[in-house]
């Protein structure tokens, strides 16, 4: 039967994405792509352009429509990198879709696991980064730390949530309403969440922003308030995309090896699709990279 298979493969994969200019998942295709080809793979992108907004007002067939060229292209297996998986409440339609697809052929979902859907999860977000960045500004003094950034009924969003409101009532800092500010992903969301912030919350000392890209537009509301990152607030992104040397001020992130997961998914799903030994995951255990808008203790 395996070998049934192997045969009949067209030696092409499917990618699904929520959004290619995302530098997460731009980054993450690139080095799955880059995988692939080695591999002699070729790679159809599918590009959603879901938001949990977006589905709250109605659209959500074009997943499904994905799935379905998929399977019409006859792809050897897909990876599934966000979109519909990522929200909280997942619906019995979408469920049923993804079941349907991965009877199929081989999927990789990168995300957390789904009772009763045969697909091969890959979880990596780790809760314990965001413990680690705000046990690091606790030990600068800081009490009072907000957060800024990610779409609230979104997994990630919620676990982060989780996490930074765990952490901060363990180390007896203020877990404070007005020090959480939530929005989207990207650079503008970060501006906006971070002068709402700024605004209910002026006595912040420190903000954790979702990612570089919040981070960014955090950093340019700060300047618009006349604060002064590190001096007057500190700041850490919680996801690190770019290199942060190459911001003003370098900017202090959590490294989740980002870089390790395309190579990581393209040999997994290959062992799948040949049957053989799958490889060892990498380590993706978050690294709090310290540079300057951390700032130093406060007094």
């Amino acid at each position: 039967m395996a070998q049934g298979l192997i045969l009949r493969q067209t030696k092409t994969l499917g990618v699904i994405v929520p959004d290619i200019t995302n530098p997460y998942f731009s980054t993450l295709f690139s080095e799955i792509e880059r995988s692939a080809h080695q591999s002699n793979y070729s790679v159809i992108l599918c590009n959603t352009s879901f938001s949990a907004a977006s589905y709250a007002d109605g659209e959500r067939e074009k997943e499904d429509k994905y799935f379905q060229m998929i399977l019409d292209k006859k792809v050897d297996g897909v990876i599934i990198a966000g979109g519909q998986i990522d929200l909280c409440e997942i619906s019995e339609d979408y469920r049923d879709a993804l079941r349907r697809l991965a009877s199929s052929i081989p999927v990789i979902v990168i995300g957390r696991s789904l009772p009763g859907i045969p697909c091969t999860f890959i979880n990596k977000e780790n809760d314990k980064g965001l413990s680690i960045a705000i046990r690091y500004l606790a030990s600068l003094g800081h009490r009072r730390i907000g957060f800024v950034g990610g779409e609230r009924g979104v997994h990630i969003t919620e676990s982060r949530l989780n996490v930074y409101h765990e952490t901060v009532r363990t180390l007896g800092l203020d877990d404070d309403p007005s020090l959480i500010s939530t929005s989207n992903y990207y650079m503008s969301d970060g501006y906006n969440a971070a002068r709402q912030l700024l605004d209910k919350a002026p006595t912040v000392t420190a903000i954790l922003a979702m990612n570089d890209n919040v981070s960014i537009g955090a950093l340019r509301a700060a300047a618009d308030c006349g604060i002064t990152v590190p001096n007057d607030m500190a700041l850490i992104s919680c996801d690190q995309f770019y290199d942060g040397n190459f911001l003003t001020p370098r900017l202090t992130s959590l490294n989740r090896h980002n870089e390790r997961l395309g190579i990581y998914v393209i040999s997994l799903l290959l062992s799948l699709i040949q049957n053989t030994a799958p490889p060892k995951e990498p380590d993706f255990s978050p690294e709090l990279v310290i540079r300057e808008s951390s700032g130093k203790r406060i007094k």
